[in-house]
């Protein structure tokens, strides 16, 4: 049987966005911009930063993870939050300014990420930040032993995002583009996803998630996959092998707009 999505285990990509937007500057009762929100996690928490006077505008093409975004319960003591489908491939509607522009995982999935990046810089007002957690193919995972199954996760799993049309390597240039845009750039630093021996591995929700795409794109077929012995082959596997296994390399990059002219 399979876990419930209640008891999956967490994403260990997503738990270093806290330390890293939580430095990049937001200030209460800033306006917030959160670019491809998916199920809201980093929404509120950046509403949590901008504090009850804050507004953060959370945008996703999505309407089935809006849905679960609104469904969502917020503490009640931060910034409002206002959920819009957006298609960030093409035009934007009416957004406003924004003192905070954020995103997480987002701009690797654009074909062509750079413009939508310049879009979003014309969104943000003078002196404010743009900061994006994203990721890149880095010819993992890395660990003791033989990890042939884990590799061949991590290979579907980018490779279906290269067919479908994103951009493997973008979190590497991220901080190019950015200056090319005439931003300046405050931090860019990778942080290591790993891992941990003694924890249940995210693996099988994440390949189950990712299962339709993998299968319509011609990555691999169901069978191939086999979702039913999936979790206890992954386990014999990092048992084998023993120790950490360096998962994914997560890219922060932050930078600010000119400040207004005097």
């Amino acid at each position: 049987m399979s876990p419930s999505p209640l008891s999956s285990p967490p994403n260990p990509a997503n738990a270093p966005s806290r330390r890293f937007f939580a430095d990049i500057g937001i200030a209460p009762g800033a306006r917030v911009l959160d670019v491809g929100c998916g199920n809201g996690d980093l929404s509120r928490y950046v509403a949590e930063l901008a504090g009850p006077g804050g507004e953060v505008v959370a945008i996703d093409r999505s309407e089935q993870a809006l849905a679960m975004a609104k469904m969502t319960n917020a503490a009640s003591d931060i910034a409002q939050i206002q959920y819009r489908a957006v298609d960030l491939s093409g035009d934007f509607p009416d957004l406003g300014h924004f003192d905070v522009i954020v995103g997480r995982r987002v701009l690797m999935y654009l074909p062509d990420a750079s413009k939508t990046l310049e879009r979003l810089a014309a969104l943000a007002k003078p002196n404010a930040i743009l900061a994006f957690q994203e990721h890149a193919r880095a010819g993992l995972p890395s660990g003791l032993g033989d990890l042939t199954l884990h590799r061949q996760l991590y290979n579907w799993n980018w490779s279906t995002i290269a067919a479908e049309g994103g951009d493997v390597e973008l979190a590497l240039r991220l901080a190019e583009l950015m200056q090319q845009l005439g931003l300046s750039v405050e931090e860019a630093r990778g942080e290591a996803i790993l891992l941990h021996p003694d924890q249940p591995s995210f693996l099988p929700t994440l390949t189950r998630t990712m299962l339709p795409r993998i299968v319509e794109r011609g990555i691999a077929s169901v069978e191939h996959i086999d979702l039913d012995t999936l979790s206890q082959r992954i386990e014999d596997e990092h048992r084998a092998a023993g120790g950490m296994i360096v998962w994914d390399l997560a890219f922060f990059i932050s930078a600010r707009t000119r400040p207004a002219s005097r």
